[in-house]
């Protein structure tokens, strides 16, 4: 550490993390952004296996619908033939597909008419060769969409591929306001709670290059998620930040006993640096206790969350002390004269109702606990009803028209013909089956395939399977989706038997929902265990880590409890993921205030260390907790993607409820438990002071 201070060690520092800073920057865009969520299933998983049979039968292949609302039957088919010599398009089924369209609207046959024309509006399902999250397709859709602006004809475009097209569109677009609004609300309350109008300069030129390093450096991993990539950075910021303040107060510290500026960072450095690696560690281990899910979103949000604190952390013990070394005078230069803070009648209050604010607490816990498990849950990616949304409203008008589009395909054996129009009789019995396509509805089934036109055969079967294309009316993601889903897959297992495939969106959203309901337990137990542990470790006793831990649980708790009473519903994996965050990030700063309290009952009674304790972490806890808070607040208000948006509100909701228990409940719990944990610690040096 010591050669790090040197003048040449000083200089050689800076200019590594420029070499690095400057690749990490080429890199950033090189980086591959996935936004299938049907990724992260386990290879086990009948949707993962159901597509690998579906690409190798049928090629690769998505779905969008297009509504025209003035263009007329006759100048359709010129349309149709235009777009067809697109590369990505296989096909395109409209009116004059399943009809003559050369005869009078009103002689058309309405169950063709009502699916294909209505009040003067065509609609277009149009299938691509590629899957839903082809860029090729993203740019074939913007040609379509272009075309029809030149021809001057209105139409709403609906399915996942356009859905996917705007989520990429959000996260490109949020991913810069989000961090153009959260780092002044970030400047700003450094420099309310700075002791040097320098300080905050010290903090984000840390956290800056360490945000740099960890961008860059996702080009290591296979892919990142869409969700991982909007909420990031800011949360890197936000969560890290107080590694820089918990190194940079300890430097004030050790300055103000008249050491020089060498003596002074090499042990301030060394004094942070035990609290520094807990708070590291406990937020480390609680994202890769994220790892262990089947649903590997969970794999891919703790990895990368991870080593965005691993490259913070780093960087704090490295790069900060040299900056604070080069930048000592203007440190001290631009030092504020500020009154400490005085906590004495706080802390009297504590140490007085220490007993009934113990009581309360575990109460107010166990109320929490009881109502967070009644919160509703939705396992897909969730909605916003935006009515400033393009696709929303896109969606909303098809809807009216056409009703819901939601496909779901089944595959079966070439073989059980007579099965599967047995099938097919037995889902129209479900309510929710508006349509069905298949080789067996579509064409009469006593006619031999040799004389089947080659564009519906082709259009339903392949080598050795065939498909059923189920159209659901489910829209939102609830029980009686998960029921028909349900449904479906118990007709199709009874009547085709295992050599049947299923593969759509309320498919993958009930595998999706089993898969992170059996980790969800397991995640939040080795959570807790492995940050128990790291604590345990540090402060030498197994007291203070259940304590610890319990006291961030419950405010974990109360944040999800609050949604239940709003009435509102959580995305799972954003439940798992901010319970993660919340409890390994939070709980820094109970680490922070806690290691103080035992440092200074080694010479204090308990009501003097635990006054002195605050008034030395009172700082850093309130800076960080509301940093972070304000991060996740920003991500709410800017992000109009429902899963990040609902993260965005946990984490500020989750920041806030973490500081304000560990400012005035804390106390109460380390006064009252204070024998225990003096008793317990292994090797601690006791205390007869009351």
């Amino acid at each position: 550490m010591k050669i790090i201070f040197n003048k040449s060690g000083r200089i050689i520092t800076l200019a590594i993390y420029l070499i690095i800073g400057v690749l990490a920057a080429l890199f950033i865009n090189k980086a591959t952004i996935n936004y299938d969520m049907k990724e992260y299933l386990p290879s086990s998983s009948n949707t993962k296996q159901s597509l690998e049979v579906m690409a190798d039968e049928f090629g690769e292949n998505s779905m969008i619908q297009i509504m025209t609302n003035n263009l007329n039957i006759a100048n359709a088919q010129t349309f149709v033939n235009e777009i067809s010599d697109l590369e990505t398009i296989k096909s395109v089924v409209w009116l004059g597909t399943l009809t003559d369209i050369t005869v009078p609207v009103e002689n058309i046959p309405n169950e063709i008419k009502n699916e294909m024309y209505k009040n003067g509006k065509l609609l277009f399902t149009i299938e691509f060769n590629k899957d839903d999250y082809s860029l090729d397709v993203g740019e074939d859709i913007k040609t379509i969409q272009n075309l029809l602006k030149e021809k001057k004809i209105e139409a709403s475009f609906r399915g996942t591929p356009i859905t996917n097209i705007s989520s990429r569109e959000k996260v490109e677009s949020e991913m810069i306001w989000i961090f153009i609004v959260a780092v002044p609300f970030a400047v700003l309350i450094l420099f309310l709670a700075a002791q040097s109008w320098f300080e905050p300069v010290l903090v984000l030129a840390t956290m800056g290059v360490a945000i740099l390093i960890n961008m860059g450096t996702n080009v290591l991993l296979p892919n990142v998620s869409y969700i991982t990539i909007a909420i990031a950075s800011v949360l890197q910021m936000a969560m890290s930040l107080d590694f820089s303040l918990f190194l940079i107060h300890r430097y004030y510290e050790e300055r103000e006993t008249g050491k020089d500026v060498k003596t002074s960072i090499i042990d301030s450095t060394k004094a942070a640096f035990s609290s520094i690696t807990a708070s590291a560690l406990t937020t480390i281990f609680g994202f890769l206790a994220l790892t262990i899910m089947q649903y590997k979103i969970g794999f891919d949000i703790g990895v990368s969350l991870a080593k965005a604190i691993l490259v913070s952390y780093i960087v704090t013990l490295t790069f900060l002390p040299v900056l604070i070394t080069f930048t000592d005078k203007i440190i001290f230069k631009l030092k504020r004269k500020r009154e400490k803070a005085k906590f004495s009648r706080i802390n009297k209050f504590l140490f007085k109702f220490k007993m009934p604010l113990t009581i309360l607490i575990v109460l107010i816990g166990g109320a929490a606990f009881y109502f967070q498990t009644n919160v509703s849950y939705l396992y897909g990616d969730g909605v916003i009803e935006d009515d400033t949304d393009v696709v929303y409203n896109d969606e909303i008008k098809i809807t009216e028209d056409f009703g819901v589009f939601q496909p779901v395909l089944i595959l079966y054996n070439n073989n059980d013909k007579q099965k599967a129009i047995i099938l097919t009789e037995k889902l129209n019995l479900i309510a929710e089956v508006t349509q069905i396509q298949s080789l067996v509805t579509s064409v009469d089934p006593t006619i031999p395939e040799n004389i089947i036109p080659v564009e519906a055969l082709e259009q339903f079967k392949g080598e050795n399977y065939s498909r059923i294309i189920v159209y659901l009316d489910l829209l939102e993601e609830n029980e009686r989706m998960f029921e028909v889903s349900d449904e479906i897959k118990l007709l199709t297992k009874e009547t085709l038997g295992e050599d049947a495939y299923f593969i759509g969106l309320p498919i993958a959203i009930d595998e999706i929902k089993a898969s992170v309901n059996a980790d969800g337990i397991w995640v939040q137990l080795l959570s807790a265990f492995l940050i128990a542990l790291v604590i345990g470790i540090v402060f030498r006793n197994p007291t203070t880590p259940i304590i610890l831990v319990l006291l961030i649980q419950i405010s974990i708790w109360i944040n999800m409890s609050v949604t239940f009473f709003l009435g509102n519903k959580l995305v799972y994996i954003g439940y798992l993921v901010v319970s993660s965050l919340q409890l390994g990030a939070t709980i820094d700063y109970a680490v922070l205030l806690t290691s103080r309290y035992v440092e200074f009952r080694k010479e204090h009674d308990k009501e003097k260390a635990i006054t002195m304790a605050m008034q030395k972490a009172f700082g850093t806890i309130i800076t960080s907790s509301l940093v972070l808070s304000a991060a996740g607040f920003v991500v709410m208000l800017i992000s109009k993607l429902f899963i990040v948006k609902e993260i965005g509100a946990l984490i500020g909701r989750g920041a806030l409820l973490s500081g304000l228990l560990v400012l005035f409940i804390l106390p109460a719990l380390l006064v009252t438990f204070d024998k225990i944990i003096l008793k317990t610690t292994i090797g601690g040096k006791k205390n007869e002071k009351t």
